[in-house]
């Protein structure tokens, strides 16, 4: 009898430090939330970018930063230290150590500073996305000749299958294939000298996947380019769609 008791309070206990033990997993990966913030960073030729970070917050402190800007590779800053007190987080550049920079949290959601390593000031600014980031990504763009000249461009890039790369990761360092989404970015570069997400050109083409394909794609750029129904000839029908859109609605 004694044994049969000693047997069912040896699985209660095992069952209660299994509960507990589950519940500071997941209490840990409940408080801490990734989300896509934006800003500015500046590049080693000190010009202004636009940022794009994936943030993994632990309550007040920032426990990841990616930096992860649109058609290149991702950047992972490594953090120093997080002072939730005096509110400022230090962190290090990718692979270089020495260069390290100290935001200071002037707001939730809003942390600014620079890059120092003794030779340079790079200032970068990480923030909860607002309307300022919606303008510098081109949304106050009105529809123009020089969208159309993007698309057009963008058309001319894809003009044979050997040139698409049909497995998009957004990222877009090739010069001799190109993703629907590089070839919107690359297009945006030569037409106007930068990508912007939201200006009318990409706008367009991502609304004519959506006309066309409703509902279909979740990642609407990506997932159309990668899905293995999608030909070459209905890609030019979409470009040819959103083009189409776009004349109609300057005239």
């Amino acid at each position: 009898m004694q044994s049969s008791i000693k047997k069912i309070k040896s699985t209660l206990y095992s069952n209660l430090l299994l509960l507990v033990v589950l519940f500071f997993f997941s209490s840990t990966t409940f408080a801490q939330k990734e989300e896509l913030w934006f800003g500015t960073y500046t590049d080693d030729n000190g010009k202004v970018c636009q940022g794009r970070y994936t943030i993994l917050r632990n309550g007040r402190a920032l426990s990841r930063i990616v930096l992860a800007p649109y058609g290149k590779p991702a950047m992972e800053f490594t953090v120093l230290k997080n002072d939730t007190v005096q509110r400022f987080v230090e962190i290090s550049w990718p692979n270089m150590p020495e260069r390290i920079a100290t935001l200071i949290q002037y707001t939730n959601g809003y942390y600014a500073g620079n890059f120092e390593d003794g030779t340079k000031i790079l200032p970068i600014v990480i923030k909860e996305f607002n309307f300022q980031d919606a303008q510098l990504q081109g949304n106050w763009f009105k529809p123009s000749a020089i969208e159309v000249q993007i698309i057009e461009n963008t058309i001319e890039l894809l003009k044979v299958t050997k040139r698409w790369n049909k497995n998009d990761n957004r990222v877009c360092e090739s010069s001799d294939t190109h993703s629907l989404f590089c070839a919107l970015y690359e297009s945006s570069v030569i037409v106007d000298g930068e990508y912007r997400h939201l200006r009318p050109a990409v706008k367009f083409v991502r609304e004519a996947i959506q006309e066309k394909y409703p509902k279909k794609y979740d990642h609407v750029l990506v997932d159309f380019n990668n899905a293995k129904e999608i030909s070459l000839k209905e890609l030019h029908d979409i470009l040819e769609l959103a083009k189409n859109n776009l004349i109609k609605v300057i005239k």
